[in-house]
């Protein structure tokens, strides 16, 4: 089974100097002025003075709770991951799934920031959909510290974004062109056609418990 955010996690496995700022830039234009970017661009500046304050686990996680959260669609996030099995749940267990869904992305979240240490980020485009004027897509890129080698690499991070009630917010991310609902679209699918919905909030839980100990 894949684990979440694969292809970024794995990258982090270099040796960054915790003595290395993580700054944000933007070369998008008009980011000041266009809703989308300013939800990410704020969320990018959060999780990157907390990298630079070398916050721990629980203050990252607290931050996470109360600056990142209310940003991200998280019913949203998780009935696409769940697809058409979202219909066949009770209002109940759709209620559990999207609690341990949001902890088990937190405290995930939370343990990967301290490999952005030494990291840029920057936001390269906002685009709001000519077809559908309530969706955007925001681009940046990570570029990570360099190796003992002296090599680079940067990763490619797309937001979208859905707005409702006159707000914008996260609804899906894709990291190296691979989304993160689709990969836990497949995750879920064959736990729910193997063990049920209850099954998927059971293997949930225990992700979290893990992930907290």
């Amino acid at each position: 089974m894949k684990k979440l955010l694969t292809t970024l996690i794995l990258s982090f496995t270099i040796a960054a100097s915790f003595a290395d700022q993580t700054t944000v830039t933007v070369s998008a234009k008009n980011c000041d002025v266009t809703a989308p970017c300013v939800v990410v661009k704020d969320s990018a500046n959060l999780l990157s003075d907390a990298v630079n304050a070398n916050k721990s686990n629980k203050e990252t996680i607290k931050l996470i709770q109360n600056g990142i959260l209310p940003k991200i669609n998280f019913k949203l996030i998780t009935a696409s991951a769940m697809g058409s099995h979202w219909k066949e749940a009770s209002k109940e267990q759709q209620d559990q799934v999207i609690d341990l869904f949001q902890q088990l992305l937190v405290n995930t979240y939370a343990t990967a920031l301290s490999k952005f240490a030494g990291s840029s980020i920057n936001i390269a485009s906002a685009n709001i959909n000519d077809a559908n004027k309530n969706k955007a897509t925001v681009k940046t890129t990570i570029t990570l510290p360099a190796t003992s080698d002296g090599k680079t690499k940067t990763v490619a991070v797309d937001y979208f974004l859905a707005q409702t009630k006159d707000e914008w917010k996260i609804y899906d991310v894709k990291i190296e062109n691979i989304s993160i609902v689709v990969t836990y679209r497949s995750q879920f699918d064959e736990i729910i056609n193997k063990d049920g919905i209850d099954g998927l909030i059971s293997q949930l839980q225990k992700k979290v418990t893990a992930l907290q100990k």
